[in-house]
């Protein structure tokens, strides 16, 4: 994607308001960036999940990508509205609450810190990168399939109140409006676990701190990176869990993909609060990863899948060795071992 077109992306997302349940002014965002692409069709679930899908030709979809509208915030006291004090919900520290002012958006509040800012180390920096930044990459795979008039079909999931127990996931995993075999991604930005560090690609995820993920849709992402020549890391990131656990719970088959994210849930290593930041070249990697992948599945259909590319090998490689089992075979028989 043309640089320029992305750091637009990124500011308009970066700069829109949310907090959990209070999605409303990035569901609109969302729906303004790909209201312009003609092969893109929106549409809402009964809890408000936004399900986008690119559709040209014929091809059957293969892949959801998933990322939450919503970051850790403020939002007023529904229970006593008259008297109670603001809750937070989202997993900060009570000891980090009072440590930075707060601005609020009617009924919901952020923390009082740029919304985006990029460093002349290409760093992006902003008071909610978790999961902007996979709403961002999302719309810019969309783009990017635009542009190259890609003969495929894709989701992409946009889900709600991530922050306090995958919600909008777990609605959308139990009635599940994508066809069966379509298989759920989840981008994410996460610390630093598993030797990963930030500006050395994106994160192929083995599992998160709950689960393991499938690895078929893995092996997909890590043969699309091989192919065109995208650096990405392959770790178990177990410092906290991702929306790929929640639907996997529910018998879809995920995977998921991450970029190394400074001061999670803006919490700094001191005991502050302060932006979030992530590379971005590590999010131009992801970006450029996922069109790939798309790309290569609708071309390649399911008997070209890395996995079945995988089981050829090794019988290949049987085959290969048969002389030397039956040479072998022959020894002991004649050996009377």
């Amino acid at each position: 994607m043309h640089h320029q077109k992305l750091l637009t992306l990124l500011r308009r997302v970066l700069e829109t308001p949310t907090a959990p349940f209070h999605e409303y002014h990035m569901a609109a965002t969302i729906r303004e960036l790909l209201e312009p692409l003609p092969h893109v069709t929106i549409t809402e679930d009964k809890f408000g999940n936004l399900i986008a899908c690119y559709r040209r030709g014929r091809k059957s979809p293969r892949l959801a990508f998933a990322a939450h509208l919503d970051h850790p915030g403020w939002v007023k006291n529904v229970k006593d509205p008259e008297n109670g004090a603001p809750e937070f919900l989202g997993g900060v520290p009570a000891d980090r609450l009072g440590k930075c002012p707060v601005k609020w958006f009617g009924d919901f509040g952020m923390w009082d810190l740029p919304a985006f800012e990029l460093t002349k180390d290409g760093l992006i920096r902003s008071r909610a990168c978790d999961d902007l930044i996979g709403c961002v990459e999302i719309v810019a795979l969309f783009h990017e399939l635009e542009r190259r008039e890609a003969e495929a079909t894709c989701y992409g999931l946009f889900t709600r109140a991530e922050e306090v127990g995958f919600v909008g996931a777990v609605h959308l995993a139990k009635s599940w409006p994508l066809p069966k075999d379509v298989r759920f991604v989840s981008l994410e930005t996460s610390a630093p676990r598993g030797g990963a560090e930030m500006g050395k690609g994106p994160v192929v995820r083995v599992g998160d701190r709950m689960s393991v993920f499938d690895d078929a849709v893995t092996a997909e992402l890590l043969d699309a990176a091989t192919a065109e020549k995208i650096e990405v890391q392959r770790a178990l990131l177990d410092g906290g869990s991702c929306e790929a656990t929640a639907t996997q719970l529910y018998g879809i088959p995920s995977a998921a993909m991450s970029v190394i994210l400074g001061n999670y849930h803006n919490c700094t290593p001191d005991g502050g609060i302060d932006v979030e930041f992530v590379s971005l070249a590590d999010v131009k990697a992801l970006i450029k990863l996922i069109t790939a992948t798309v790309i290569r599945m609708a071309e390649g259909g399911r008997k070209d899948s890395a996995k079945a590319a995988m089981k050829k090998r090794l019988e290949e490689r049987v085959r290969s060795h048969q002389i030397y089992d039956r040479a072998a075979r022959k020894h002991w028989k004649n050996s009377n071992l």
